[in-house]
């Protein structure tokens, strides 16, 4: 069932590069052709995807001595459910053929996350070849190693809308990307291939402030519903916790993306630029607080 796994995942990655060459191809050739057959090839890829995601949490539900949580606490599923929800949000921003342009600024992020879970797979390996590496790390090599804490619904559904919400960010992060490029390109007057088909400034922004309208609730209830699992695990003790602290910080600068949007009509280059920071917000949460927080520090798959 590992082996089916990762053969699944490994599929869904290269499936996904072929998504991503071909919206690069469709940017110099504009043949639509080039943009639907990477739409339905990253359809494909992110079911594949997904099914990985499936049979590792199958496998992990029948783990002598499992925790409910575990399963998220583990490197490997945390970066392959990010990058998933990554190219789900995507599929549902490129509802028109001319916005797959769009996935050449938001789908290496995916890539990215994927990369880094198929090297911690590498590393976690027996046939890995650096033998003190995750002694060097100071990682633990099993899940079974988490603190055990009290489950509940709070716990089952806590993490993954805060993963949608990061997807999102990241959706609103390479659109940002394209905007500032398409600005800056009519600003000087010196347009190429990639601006031709990008979609308006208007649009990219509007684009902008949807994603991050849809995603801030999904993140206020996340850290809602993970404040009230942690009181009932540890107390007042989670106050402290660097993760906690930090993700209120990234919930205040999307906030403050929202009210400067809404309320004193921040549009444009300055939205753009918040979306940005806060997605690197996001990013210092997600891979720098958790080497530093007790409560929410990952681990690697075990070895075989």
């Amino acid at each position: 069932m590992q082996k089916l796994q990762a053969l699944l995942f490994d599929f869904g990655f290269l499936g996904t590069l072929t998504a991503v060459i071909l919206y690069l191809v469709y940017v110099f050739s504009r043949r639509e052709g080039h943009s639907v057959l990477g739409h339905r090839i990253l359809f494909g890829s992110a079911l594949l995807h997904a099914a990985s995601l499936a049979v590792g949490l199958w496998m992990e539900s029948h783990r002598p001595g499992h925790v409910a949580y575990g399963f998220w606490s583990n490197w490997f599923e945390s970066l392959s459910l990010f990058s998933l929800l990554i190219v789900v949000v995507f599929l549902g921003v490129q509802t028109r053929a001319r916005l797959a342009i769009l996935g050449a600024f938001v789908l290496p992020w995916a890539l990215l996350l994927m990369g880094l879970a198929l090297t911690q797979a590498f590393l976690a390996s027996p046939r890995c070849p650096f033998a003190s590496v995750e002694d060097f790390l100071k990682l633990a090599d099993t899940t079974r190693r988490l603190p055990v804490l009290p489950s509940s619904v709070w716990a089952a559904v806590h993490v993954p809308l805060l993963f949608f919400s990061y997807a999102a960010f990241a959706n609103a992060f390479g659109i940002g990307l394209a905007f500032l490029i398409q600005e800056r390109q009519l600003k000087t007057h010196r347009s190429t291939d990639l601006g031709y088909r990008l979609p308006s400034l208007d649009e990219m922004d509007r684009m902008i402030a949807r994603l991050i309208s849809a995603a801030f609730p999904a993140l206020t209830m996340g850290l809602g519903l993970g404040i009230v699992w942690a009181h009932s695990a540890w107390g007042d003790r989670w106050v402290s916790d660097p993760k906690v602290l930090w993700s209120i910080v990234v919930w205040a600068v999307y906030l403050a993306y929202l009210v400067l949007r809404y309320a004193f009509n921040w549009r444009g280059r300055r939205g753009a630029y918040l979306s940005l920071a806060g997605f690197a917000f996001v990013l210092v949460s997600y891979m720098g607080i958790n080497y530093i927080s007790k409560a929410h520090s990952y681990v690697v798959g075990e070895k075989q």
